[in-house]
């Protein structure tokens, strides 16, 4: 695909500045219009770039406050709020021998 394009290039290479512009103040005059409109299409590029990323962040707020709302519904518990702390001196319930104050 390179390949092409440079062959299509070097058959039909662009065309020279100087017959299209033929004074210093028309190649000022050129250099000022080209970069209104490179400046006109970024800031058209720039106004989709902004309109769909406000899209995305929407979404994923929207998703997070879903995902928060559902969470505070959830019927999950932790085990203090059901009041099964362990004792801190006996978390090791594997050992034959357990301490003497439990």
């Amino acid at each position: 695909m390179y390949s092409e394009a440079m062959s299509y290039r070097e058959q039909f290479p662009p065309p020279h500045f100087f017959p299209r512009v033929a004074t210093p103040d028309a190649w000022h005059e050129y250099r000022r219009a080209d970069r209104v409109e490179y400046e006109a299409i970024m800031d058209r590029n720039e106004a989709v770039f902004f309109e769909q990323y406000g899209a995305f962040e929407s979404q994923r707020k929207a998703q997070e406050e879903a995902r928060a709302a559902a969470a505070a519904c959830s019927p999950a518990f932790t085990y203090s709020e059901l009041g099964l702390d362990d004792p801190g001196e006996y978390n090791n319930f594997m050992n034959p021998d357990p301490p003497a104050n439990v």
